[in-house]
């Protein structure tokens, strides 16, 4: 297998196969299939996994699996603009839900329990729930923007917006907190709840969030409505004026 990132504002992962190998990427992943590969759609553990990782993730009950038998090629993307990294996994990570791409290798992928009860309802609108990588083999990894990186010493703490976590190691302690004050929390834009993390450990995070982006169209949009209501009522107001 060898795998080339192609970089760019909506970068993609072309990894190359060779007869027998096999690459596992997310539901809705593929940009392209080269040469001669077979594509099977399974559920990671079964039934019961497959629903575990809806329910705990908010992913996909299915992952796509790319089987060469002959020589090619799959190109892989990610849902937004941002960047991608190769990881090479031996041992186990803890990553958002939408930052899973695909891997390679031995793998498993399930839903992650929060380490406070309510952290994936309590994610200030950011949708704060986490996938589990577990085994050894190498993973691609996609975020908003760019990624910053962090290595916590131990009792090290680090404060973060829901929204910008890609992934942490095991070893970091996390808990999701409302703001203090009424103030801060309905005025200061930052949501109702931030992400607390204790070192040791290492923390990958990413600067633009796509539901960032995504709020700031709809409050976009719904300030063109008003804009053109707004002078809708200036016209009719005028006429009876007039």
């Amino acid at each position: 297998m060898e795998a080339t990132i192609r970089e760019g504002q909506a970068p993609a992962v072309v990894v190359s196969l060779q007869p027998g190998e096999k690459l596992t990427a997310e539901a809705g992943a593929m940009m392209f299939v080269s040469g001669d590969i077979s594509m099977e759609v399974e559920m990671p553990g079964g039934l019961a996994g497959g629903l575990k990782r809806k329910v705990m993730a908010g992913e996909s009950m299915f992952v796509t699996r790319y089987v060469a038998n002959g020589a090619g090629a799959v190109g892989i993307t990610g849902p937004f603009p941002g960047s991608i990294r190769q990881h090479e996994l031996d041992g186990e990570i803890i990553c958002e839900r939408h930052a899973y791409l695909g891997h390679y290798g031995e793998v498993e992928i399930e839903g992650a329990f929060s380490q406070r009860l309510g952290m994936g309802i309590h994610g200030g609108g950011e949708g704060f729930t986490l996938q589990r990588l577990k085994g050894k083999g190498t993973v691609w990894l996609h975020g908003g923007g760019d990624f910053m990186d962090f290595d916590l010493a131990e009792g090290q703490h680090l404060v973060i917006d829901t929204g910008c976590m890609v992934m942490i190691e095991p070893s970091v302690s996390y808990d999701v907190k409302l703001q203090g004050g009424v103030a801060k929390s309905l005025f200061g834009g930052e949501g109702l709840f931030l992400v607390h993390m204790t070192g040791p450990g290492h923390v990958t995070l990413q600067t633009l969030p796509f539901s960032r982006t995504a709020r700031r169209v709809l409050e976009a949009a719904g300030g063109g409505r008003g804009e053109a209501a707004g002078v809708g009522v200036g016209g009719l107001l005028g006429k009876i004026l007039e």
